[in-house]
């Protein structure tokens, strides 16, 4: 029978080899953990749940005369079911709120807030911090305008809520006399809910003799959702103070995602998808990535986290994304609400 479950003893030495070797970088006996986690367990019952823990692809064992280290499987199942409650202590939450206030009277546009994230990210965790955004999701289009250009071309002229214009030419059949109707019917929705929500039948149905033009025109501002964004990386500065980074081939990793825009992209744009806080652990050579995706109004803006080893204090990391990411996405609702 394949076993599937921990048992509580089982979750206590996996939670103890983790936590251990963030802690001091170095494999974990099982006299360490009988002594300070299970001390009325000996350590030969440990050393079996270890071995069982082994099997189950949790942890591993560097060399035979070695101790234990956690497996990216060990560290995902450790942030997934053991940091549910992790919370930021109260002083470390006023000192970031305090951060923000004092910055926030210099922050002139969306933009602004997207590259303090990174740098208050970088400056709190002392690793390697990236944001990227505004992505607009579609809700961010406050109006437009269509005009014609000749019989078979309109030109898309769109605003956002963060005061951006740009425009776009749609090659399509038309009525001139529509095109002000059409306008108006779609910066009307659009005040009231995203480009993804707008029930396009309901346009349709107003307008059935425009088909072609409106898929056109809603389908050019669902392409034109990241156009605005832009990638940003802080916390250069405390690469060499990482012990894993004096691995060359860590350190190559790490370097080849930096000067890779697309690769941090990919994974931004899997933790948009996702909604929510979002890791990648081992994936991308001995790395790993936490990301959050923040909102404002209840839609994506961008994303923000860190990359760092995979021996990373997870415990003081992720609550820090969190609250970082709820005290933007509330500033991000009042200022464009």
């Amino acid at each position: 029978m394949i076993k599937v479950m921990l048992t509580e003893r089982e979750k206590i030495v996996l939670k103890a080899i983790v936590e251990e070797y963030i802690n001091t970088g170095e494999p974990i006996s099982s006299k360490v953990v009988a002594s300070k986690y299970c001390p009325y367990v000996s350590s030969a019952t440990i050393r079996n749940d270890m071995g069982i823990l082994e099997e189950m692809g949790y942890i591993t064992q560097p060399h035979p005369s070695a101790g234990r280290i956690p497996s990216p499987k060990g560290y995902k199942y450790y942030i997934e079911n053991m940091l549910v409650d992790c919370t930021l202590s109260p002083q470390q939450k006023m000192r970031i709120r305090k951060i923000l206030s004092n910055l926030e009277s210099d922050i002139r546009d969306l933009r602004e807030i997207i590259r303090t994230t990174s740098w208050l990210i970088a400056q709190l965790s002392k690793l390697l911090a990236f944001s990227y955004g505004p992505i607009s999701s579609g809700k961010f289009v406050k109006k437009l305008w269509l005009t014609p250009i000749d019989e078979d071309s309109v030109l898309l002229i769109y605003m956002t809520e963060t005061g951006d214009v740009d425009h776009k030419v749609i090659h399509t059949k038309y009525n001139p006399l529509n095109l002000e109707r059409l306008s108006n019917i779609i910066s009307n929705r659009l005040e009231k809910e995203s480009i993804d929500r707008i029930d396009l039948k309901e346009i349709l149905a107003l307008l059935p003799e425009e088909e072609p033009l409106v898929r056109e025109v809603f389908a050019s501002l669902k392409e034109e959702r990241y156009s605005y964004a832009e990638s940003h990386i802080e916390g250069t500065d405390y690469i060499d103070r990482i012990p894993e980074f004096n691995d060359p081939e860590t350190l190559k990793n790490l370097i080849s995602i930096i000067n890779r825009e697309e690769l941090v992209i990919e994974q931004i744009n899997a933790a948009i998808n996702s909604g929510n806080l979002w890791t990648s652990i081992g994936e991308k050579g001995n790395l790993t990535f936490v990301i959050v995706p923040y909102f404002a109004k209840d839609l994506p803006v961008g994303a923000a986290g860190v990359v760092g080893p995979i021996r990373m204090n997870y415990r003081y990391v992720i609550p820090l994304l969190s609250y970082i990411k709820n005290c933007i996405s509330d500033m991000l609702t009042i200022r464009w609400r």
